[in-house]
């Protein structure tokens, strides 16, 4: 050792190995003084006073101090300690586990450790003496290594102490001892190296990165002074490479990560085999190589960096420190590439490292954290790609477990913080627990406010609490956590500089934050915000990046957006465009590249839906199976693209009907919703979604099960929907849809307040200025609209108006859905118009028409829609109001429509149909015959292009109408032709609306008539039709006007059919059209309702299929109208739906009972309700007016003819003449007012009487003479008759026709015949007397002074009368207030015989609603009809109007009597018009005497009581009004 003992400077000349080294070596030191005097020196070496580098070789098992250098006295005693130190990461994955300042064994860093304060002050007192005494030293050399020992020193003191002063005072020294002009040798780079070191220690703490400037700086010159083969020269390139990647992790310089790993490499080539470093340099450049895939995405740096990394741990033994860093690095870089490529063992690798490192590191906290951060990440990521929530839970413990382990303060704790949040927040999207998103904000939160202003990590963190603020609106739907959140976002964005590699991303979040509002708000300028975002984080991301097609995905959908609010097409294939782009960078194996074959998939069948292409369909199915078939099983997004494969399939279904299509769509959404936990948030859109397709299903196959599974599914997702979710009012909507269409589909009008209930809850859960609250508020207003046409009341289709017009109000002008909430109130206004007839309405409905046409840019594929229903609304107002300017604005509207509807559009026809109306109108004004031929044109036209299918009937129709018009200008036996192909071909078409078909049938018919070509075929198929009409095919407030024509086309039937002397076919006829009008008249139980009852299955599919041909499938609708699909798809759809009809309805009559289903009843299946005597059926039309008498002959079971008289001085008109004279007289006489049972009568003057004997003598006369005579019936003879009349005869008092100024015997009526009417054959086809039962009852009924109507004094004389007659049999009694509407129907249901005594009451509004005024309020004939009376057998209604009709309704007269006979009551006895309440008492005690005589009960005396009670009642000298009301009807 040569040293200097004035300065105390000892220079080692070789090296010294020692088998041990312990805390306390002595040492003999031979020094050679300067006298050439040898000296013994004594030292206990303390590496903290000299600067040595030492270093482990465990294979020889012995220290090496390399070099010495003692400032001491020639006798020293030193402490000698060892401590290695490594520095932790605190980045969760990507960074690198060995900063520069990791694990440095150098000149200043070998880790000693002062014993106590008091040897800190001590050194600290040496080194400055020292550092005094080498100021003076002249020997630059000796001066500069002097000082850097004393440097270093201070150094090592700062390390035990992180005093900053320390640290401070040796970068001072150590500059000093750099600045010598006499260091320019290699041995003079290790002052730099130890300068350097100081610079890393102090950047590491305090965190200025100028100091690791500096450090490199310092670095870089010492490697300059190094000599080519200098032993450290590797040592120094490697921790260039390790400052260099360290400075780019912090300012993002691509340049400094370049010479990174250029200086590494060459430290890796420098460093022999063997060398314990050399793990070290391995590590590092793996770690380099690795941040650069990063920044670049270039695959091959990451798979440079795994053999590096994985050579580094193999040459590093387990229990060295750096083994746990390099197992992390490793799994690093198999976590990256996973994410890349998708590889799943590459994620299995990355766990299995991460859980390596973590069970290799030390046990103090500071090592563990990093792999602890990571392998939560990585059990994270597996979650997200396997969807197992025992992963999540385990990442949320360890991201949990790296909070808990660092102290508050550590400046890892925020980064850490903001992990734990964003895996709660994970929890919270797969879960959907909002306590997971409300901690994940509060501790995202807490991150953002213990992070520094100027933290590089700061921005990031910031942009992830925006995120959750994002992900917390979604939920709660609060739009102050949107503003916060697009606020931070947009300050991050604000906050990054161009050119930084992560702001192409907070681009992005900014954009999805302005996308949410507009779907909030719905303002445009958002959407367009987004979109511009989007596009510029796509053009500042090169093609080869990474996140390139994460970044054209969120454009795509920005563009979608876009194209579904303005409907530009170019929107849409820019969309595709962006879909396509994004799939197509994303490699197969990739996790997103199921998501982007999803939206390619979504998107081009948005385009399929707009332009009809069946080859897109099929693309989009085809990308949809990709993404289920790419995405493995159980991974959390697997259900939401079978739902989305469901939804695809389902639209196949749509367009061409096949069932299988939609069983597996139902199958792939049924398989999601299995796969889908309870409590996950998307569970009740997945039930929505089903309960869609099963609610398709149920609407093909009409099986209740499935619409009952439709509605399960719907009410558990709102079930399953917080109040305060937003998606809750969404759900309600959805909920409110399906039991609007079960309405319309059933008619219970349970559904449709349900519905109601549904859509309004959803609006009140909506907030104000939500952009979807003018949709609900549209979907309220149609189902109130709804509830107006079925039942006719005003007040809802007013209050359907308001709705409406606050949709609109609502509605911004740019909003695609304007124009059609416009049409909707337009339409509301019009049908509120047709119960005014207010002008002004109907100009209303056209300003919102044409508010839609403007509204509408050219170019948009809705502007000839709405322009088609503005010609329609302007032709109605010509036709209304008579303005030509009307119809020339109509037919140019239309024809623009036409002209902007491409060839072969479904919607094309239909457009031209219309045109033809309005042109043929214009002839129907000026008669230009050109006009005439143009619309024949028109019309040809359409029909040409409609297949045969839903709408061919209604061209056809529209065809026949015209060229019959031409026909009647001149005869021309083509046209004629040509007339009746269209009607023909119209009426026999298997599909279309069935009244339209039935009109076509009748024309058919009537031309066929009138041409002798064999008009019964055709009246056939219009009977045929008949039941369609009354029961599928009108709607309830069209049905009085619809039922009135189809009475008229029925009469003509019979008429022709008696000219043709095909009396059985007639009879047939007039009893099936009769039998169809009253049972839809009075709600009565139809065939389809008894099929129901006996076989709910075939019932419910039958209706659905027939709705569905009726109406769901045709576009004619032009209020409804949408775009259709392909009219060649729906002609084959509802081809196949007709077939399925036909086939049900052949099994229908396979079953008993059900021989006759829909089809006129066969004759001799009538011929029994004659067998008690002669039936009269009349029949009055503008071509004949006949009886026709079915006349028993026989005592058992008689045979049945017919006997035909016609009525040659009857007509129709003189039928309707009759009954309008009758009407005012009745009138004028004050007997049909509303409560007119009164014992003082308006004064009957002579003229009036006269009246009545003109009109009871012109039916003598011109009806039942003839008839009577026809029979050969002599006065006397009192045969029974049963009067079924029709048309306005069914008003007319047939029973009481006479000559009444003749005394002469054989002038009346009465002379003749006992008379009681029907208003149907089977209505009496049951002929068995009931045995009389102990349990035998009368029940009465009477209201002598009902409240608020006028008293009824007689009534209880008259139950008095009853109940003395009726001797021990048993007699219910109910008087006054005893009479309630339940106590009576209660009674009623419990009954043989009813004697209802009290105000009666017809509704000429509506007829169902008429009934008997009780005590409480009025039991309604609607009630009655609902409750049949399973024992009745006769009821007598002593009350007003009981047997009064609706004359508005011509064909037949609704009235109580009629509700009662159907209700089971075999006879029943009431009054045409209000009675006199002294005469009630006398006929009512006349006909009890006769029908209970000897106290047996006998309900067929009844015809015949009355007949003679009425007689003797007349004979008193009553006059008309009195006696003529009293009718029997029955048996």
């Amino acid at each position: 050792m040569l040293g200097d003992l004035r300065i105390g400077v000892w220079e080692m000349s070789r090296g010294l190995k020692m088998s041990e080294f312990d805390n306390h070596i002595s040492l003999t030191i031979i020094a050679e003084t300067t006298g050439g005097r040898k000296d013994i020196i004594l030292a206990e070496l303390d590496t903290s006073g000299f600067l040595a580098r030492v270093k482990t070789r465990q294979a020889l098992n012995y220290h090496e101090v390399l070099e010495c250098r003692l400032d001491s006295p020639v006798q020293i005693i030193m402490t000698c300690l060892v401590k290695i130190l490594s520095v932790e990461t605190t980045s969760r994955i990507t960074d690198t586990y060995k900063s520069s300042m990791d694990g440095r064994t150098d000149e200043c860093n070998s880790g000693g450790s002062w014993r106590g304060q008091e040897r800190q002050q001590f050194a600290r007192e040496n080194l400055e003496t020292s550092y005094a005494k080498l100021l003076g030293v002249g020997n630059p050399i000796i001066r500069a290594r002097g000082l850097s020992v004393v440097g270093c020193a201070y150094d090592q003191i700062y390390d035990d102490n992180h005093k900053n002063e320390d640290l401070e005072r040796a970068i001072i020294i150590l500059k000093e001892a750099v600045q010598s002009p006499s260091l320019y040798d290699s041995r003079s780079a290790k002052h730099l190296i130890a300068l350097a070191n100081c610079h890393v220690s102090r950047c590491y703490h305090f965190g200025n990165i100028e100091d690791l400037n500096q450090a490199i700086s310092v670095w870089k010159r010492a490697a300059e002074l190094m000599q080519e083969g200098d032993p450290d020269m590797h040592e120094v390139h490697g921790r260039l490479g390790a400052s260099l990647k360290e400075r780019f992790e912090r300012s993002g310089n691509l340049n400094d990560l370049i010479q990174a790993i250029s200086f590494s490499q060459t430290a890796l080539h420098l460093i022999p085999d063997g060398h314990p470093d050399k793990q070290d340099v391995l590590g590092n450049l793996g770690a380099s190589f690795q941040l650069r895939f990063k920044h670049l995405g270039d695959i091959a740096d990451l798979e440079r960096a795994i053999p590096l990394l994985q050579t580094a741990i193999d040459l590093t033994p387990d229990d060295q420190p750096d083994k746990s860093d390099h197992l992390g690095n490793l799994g690093s870089c198999f976590y990256l590439r996973f994410g890349l490529i998708g590889d799943f063992t590459d994620l299995e690798k990355a766990i299995s490292l991460h859980q390596a490192a973590l069970d290799l590191a030390p046990d103090n906290d500071t090592d563990k954290l990093p792999h602890i951060n990571n392998l939560g990440a990585s059990i994270h990521l597996r979650f997200e790609r396997l969807g197992d929530t025992r992963d999540l839970n385990r990442a949320i413990s360890l991201d949990q477990a790296a909070v808990d382990l660092t102290p508050d303060g550590n400046p890892n704790k925020p980064g850490l913080l903001d992990n734990l949040g964003r895996s709660l927040q994970s929890r919270f999207e797969h879960l959907g627990g909002i306590s997971d998103l409300e901690r994940a904000i509060s501790l995202i939160r807490s991150a953002v406010d213990l992070m520094p202003d100027g933290h590089p990590d700061k921005l990031d963190v910031l942009g992830n609490l925006g995120v959750s603020l994002q992900l917390r609106f979604n939920r709660l739907g609060n739009i102050k956590d949107l503003n916060r959140a697009t606020s931070l976002l947009q300050a991050v964005v604000d906050c990054t500089p161009d050119g930084h590699p992560d702001k192409p991303v907070r681009l992005k979040s900014l954009g999805v934050s302005f996308r949410l509002l507009f779907d909030r708000v719905g303002n445009i300028e958002d959407l367009e915000r987004a979109t511009t975002l989007f596009q510029t984080a796509v053009d500042l991301t090169p093609d080869d990046r990474p996140e390139k097609p994460g970044l054209l995905n969120n454009l795509g959908g920005a563009v979608s957006s876009r194209f579904e609010r303005h409907g530009n097409i170019e929107d849409l294939e820019k969309t595709i465009s962006l879909f396509q782009a994004a799939h197509d960078l994303t490699p197969d194996n990739h996790p997103e590249k199921p998501d982007r074959a999803n939206n390619l998939g979504g998107s081009i069948q948005l385009r399929f839906k707009r332009l009809g292409d069946t080859r897109d369909l099929e693309k989009a199915i085809s990308f949809a199976q990709a993404a289920v078939n790419l995405i493995p099983d159980g991974h959390p997004n697997k259900p939401t693209l079978m739902i989305n494969l469901g939804n695809s399939i389902k639209l196949r279904f749509e367009r061409f009907g096949e069932i299988k299509d939609l069983e597996m769509a139902i199958l792939l959404e049924q398989t999601a919703v299995d796969l889908t936990p309870d409590g996950h948030p998307d569970k009740p859109g997945h039930l929505t979604i089903l309960g869609i397709s099963v609610e398709l299903r149920f609407g093909r196959l009409g099986q209740i099960a499935d619409l009952e599974r439709v509605l399960s599914f719907k009410q558990l997702a709102v079930k399953l929907t917080p109040d305060d979710h937003p998606d809750k009012s969404l759900y309600l909507n959805n909920l409110g849809v399906s039991f609007l269409s079960r309405f319309k589909r059933l008619g219970d009008l349970d559904d449709l307040d349900n519905a109601l209930s549904s859509f309004q809850a959803a609006v009140n859960l909506m907030p104000d200025g939500h952009p979807d609250r003018s949709l609900y508020l549209n979907n309220i207003g149609n189902t109130i609209q709804t509830r107006y046409e079925s039942l006719g009341d005003i007040k809802d289709l007013e209050r359907a108006i308001s709705l409406f017009q606050a949709a609109v109000d609502l509605t911004p002008d740019d909003h695609p859905d304007k124009a059609s909430r416009l049409n909707s109130l337009g339409q509301s206004i019009h049908l509120h118009f047709q119960h005014t007839e207010d002008i002004a309405e109907l100009k209303s409905a056209v300003i919102f028409s044409q508010s839609s046409v403007d509204l509408t840019p050219d170019g948009h594929p809705d502007k000839p829609r709405w322009l088609h229903i503005l010609g329609i609304s302007l032709s109605l107002c010509f036709q209304h109001i008579g303005i030509m300017e009307d119809l020339e604005r109509a037919t140019s509207c239309l024809q623009a429509a036409v002209g902007l509807t491409p060839d072969g559009h479904p919607s094309m026809p239909g457009r031209l149909n219309s045109l033809g109306m309005v042109v043929q109108l214009r002839f129907e004004r000026f008669e230009h015959v050109e006009d005439l031929e143009r619309s024949i044109s028109f019309f040809q036209s359409a029909a040409d292009l409609t297949p045969d299918g839903p709408d061919k009937p209604h061209s056809l129709n529209s065809l026949g109408e015209a060229i019959l018009v031409q026909l009647t200008k001149g005869s021309n036996s083509n046209d004629f032709k040509r007339a009746i192909t269209s009607f023909s071909r119209a009426a026999t078409s298997p599909t279309g609306p069935s009244i339209i078909r039935f009109m076509a049938a009748a024309t058919w018919a009537r031309l066929s008539h009138l041409y002798d070509q064999k008009p019964l075929i055709a009246f056939e198929c219009a009977m045929n039709l008949l039941p369609w009409v009354a029961w599928i095919g009108m709607p309830l407030r069209n049905q009085h006007a619809q039922l009135t024509k189809a009475s008229d086309v029925v009469r003509h039937a019979v008429a022709v059919a008696v000219e043709l002397e095909e009396y059985e076919i007639a009879v047939q006829w007039a009893e099936y059209g009769r039998s169809i009008v009253w049972q839809n008249l009075l709600s009565l139980r139809n065939p389809l309702d008894e099929l129901h009852k006996a076989h709910p299955g075939l019932a419910m599919q039958l209706q659905i299929i027939s709705q569905q041909l009726e109406g769901t499938l045709s576009r004619r609708k032009f209020s409804q109208e949408e775009e259709p699909a392909p009219l060649q798809d729906i002609s084959t759809k509802a081809s196949t739906l007709a077939s399925e009809r036909d086939k049900i309805i052949g099994q229908v009559r396979k079953l008993p009972g059900f021989e006759d289903f829909l089809k006129a009843r066969a004759f001799d299946r009538l011929i029994p309700a004659a067998y008690e005597g002669p039936v009269v059926i009349i029949n009055v039309h503008r071509v004949r007016s006949d009886a026709l008498i079915l006349i028993p002959h026989g005592a058992q079971e008689p045979n049945v003819s017919i006997t035909h008289i016609p009525l040659e001085s009857f007509s129709e008109d003189m039928s309707i003449n009759l009954l309008r004279d009758f009407s005012r007289l009745l009138s004028s006489a004050g007997v049909i007012a509303r409560d007119t049972r009164k014992s003082e009568r308006e004064s009957f003057v002579h003229d009036r009487e006269d009246s009545f004997k003109s009109i009871l003598y012109s039916l003598w006369h011109h009806v039942v003479k003839p008839i009577l005579d026809g029979l050969a019936y002599q006065p006397g003879d009192l045969s029974r008759i049963w009067w079924c009349a029709t048309g306005p005869l069914a008003f007319l008092p047939i029973h009481a026709a006479g000559n009444y100024d003749s005394e002469i015997v054989g002038e009346k009526i009465s002379d003749y015949v006992v008379s009681s009417y029907t208003p149907t054959l089977t209505a009496i086809l049951e002929q068995s007397q009931p045995d009389i039962t102990e349990d035998f009852q009368i029940l009465t009924v009477a209201q002598p002074s009902t409240p608020h109507a006028p008293p009824l004094p007689e009534t209880e004389r008259e139950v008095k009368h009853v109940n003395d007659i009726a001797g021990s049999l048993r007699i219910e009694s109910l008087i006054s207030e005893e009479a309630t509407t339940t106590r009576v129907l209660k009674a009623m249901k419990e009954s043989n015989w009813i004697h209802l005594a009290c105000h009666g009451m017809q509704d000429h509004k509506e007829s169902m609603k008429s009934g008997f005024w009780l005590h409480d309020k009025v039991l309604e004939l609607s009630e009655l009809i609902r409750e049949p009376l399973p024992k009745a057998d006769f009821a007598f209604l002593s009350a007003c109007q009981t047997a009064t009709g609706d004359t508005k309704v011509a064909e037949e007269s609704v009235h109580l009597a009629a509700g009662m006979l159907f209700s089971g009551c075999k006879g029943v006895i009431a009054t045409m018009w209000s009675i006199q309440d002294e005469d009630a008492p006398k006929v009512t005690k006349a006909v009890y005497e006769r029908m209970l005589k000897d106290g047996i009960p006998n309900r067929k005396e009844a015809a015949l009581a009355l007949h003679e009670a009425v007689k003797e009642l007349r004979e008193s000298g009553a006059d008309f009004l009195s006696w003529v009301p009293f009718i029997h009807m029955g048996r």
